[in-house]
């Protein structure tokens, strides 16, 4: 009984300030009810806390209030992180979120791609056809290793239309140039030559960047992705017109 006397007269100071645990201080009360010294040392220590300081002789915190305030300042200081399970759900809502995003734009950036390819291939066609209808086209006809085809040459609107039969899918990191030939040898480009997997023959429309009147023939050659501001690689084929 004197031990648990020592211990609530050590938590008076504590609970005269207010910062006693609720199970301490409710055990405390109890003790009070019955304990007349306990009574009276609170009633100094409640007087102190008043502003009474002056009226009273020094007299220092027990042990108990010490713990008391070290243990409540570490637990206001000690950083909480906890994350509910809603903010969890949103987190990881939002990560894929932009996720899909991502997705989303580089699908459409490939639909785009293949739109603006198709767009070219039924440009090339639709002037093909409409060359073989206008009467002052001229039709060249060539078969050189293997690659047989032919051109379609209107002077006139500066358009050649190139048709290539069995032309073999490029090497890696190589493609087929088209080149115009001037009278003095001379090459300008005139774009690439693609060989489609699914087609029988390759098919290309040059619409000339000067007059084709000033040019006399149409070379291709093997260069690298990307092409050559002249021919550096072998010769696949030449006509002339």
């Amino acid at each position: 009984m004197d031990d648990m006397h020592k211990t609530f007269q050590e938590n008076l100071s504590a609970y005269a300030l207010g910062a006693l645990d609720t199970d301490e201080a409710a055990a405390l009360r109890i003790h009070l009810q019955t304990c007349d010294s306990c009574r009276a040392e609170l009633a100094d220590y409640q007087r102190v806390s008043a502003g009474l300081l002056a009226a009273l002789p020094p007299k220092a915190p027990g042990p108990a209030l010490k713990r008391t305030l070290q243990k409540r300042l570490a637990a206001r200081t000690r950083p909480q992180f906890k994350w509910s399970w809603s903010q969890v759900a949103v987190s990881g809502a939002f990560v894929l979120l932009i996720v899909l995003n991502i997705v989303s734009i580089s699908q459409v950036y490939s639909l785009s791609e293949l739109q603006a390819e198709q767009s070219r291939e039924r440009y090339a066609e639709q002037t093909a056809i409409a060359m073989l209808a206008y009467p002052g086209t001229q039709s060249i006809s060539f078969n050189q290793d293997g690659v047989a085809g032919s051109l379609l040459v209107d002077k006139h609107r500066n358009l050649l239309a190139v048709f290539a039969w069995h032309l073999p899918p490029a090497p890696a990191g190589k493609t087929y140039q088209m080149w115009l030939i001037d009278p003095q040898g001379d090459r300008t480009s005139g774009g690439f030559l693609a060989p489609e997997a699914d087609q029988p023959f390759s098919m290309a429309v040059i619409a000339s960047p000067q007059p084709l009147m000033s040019f006399v023939g149409l070379g291709i050659t093997l260069e690298p992705s990307g092409g050559s501001p002249k021919p550096t690689g072998p010769k696949v084929l030449r006509v002339d017109f």
